[in-house]
């Protein structure tokens, strides 16, 4: 058991719990960028999920960006010549991955998750980033913000001093 003073209690929650915002943060990221939760035609919007400390713009266009404008051209001219649209094998590469680097989100201020692609606001319209919202999410913040382990705070009479002894707590 690692014992500690008691007034270190509240340094050492603030890192578990800003440890545990962040791992919540990258696993909603991670799962929002996955072909299983999200509509995926060419994968741009699947790659364009973004964690801020600002609210995100959807300010990009698919074409803008490769490999996804290929996907879109090649069913563009697939489609001029058949007027038909096949589903193209779409490509899911997270363009702003969380955790790149030492960026640690505080969990004493707001944290926006959004997407950058322009067109974002019709995919909110197919019903599947709600079910994740009133599904995965709540399960996601479940696992991530619940404490894993028992906090253990400890006091005896001391024989030789007056007050109290804390003989610790673990996390």
């Amino acid at each position: 058991m690692a014992v500690r003073r008691l007034r270190d209690l509240p340094k050492d929650l603030d890192k578990k719990i800003s440890r545990d915002f962040n791992n919540l943060i990258k696993d909603v990221h991670s799962e929002l960028t996955s072909e299983q939760n999200m509509p995926v035609w060419t994968g741009f919007f699947a790659s364009s999920w973004k964690a801020s400390n600002t609210p995100v713009q959807p300010d990009q266009d698919v074409m803008s960006h490769q490999p996804w404008a290929s996907i879109k051209q090649e069913v563009f001219e697939g489609f001029k010549l058949t007027g038909r649209s096949e589903k193209p094998e779409g490509i899911v590469q997270p363009r702003f991955p969380v955790g790149e680097g030492e960026r640690i989100f505080n969990y004493r201020k707001g944290v926006f998750i959004g997407n950058r692609a322009n067109y974002s606001e019709y995919v909110l319209e197919s019903g599947e980033i709600q079910n994740f919202v009133q599904g995965q999410l709540g399960r996601l913040i479940k696992e991530n913000m619940s404490d894993k382990g028992k906090i253990f705070i400890g006091g005896k009479v001391s024989d030789k001093t007056s007050g109290t002894i804390y003989t610790g707590f673990e996390a």
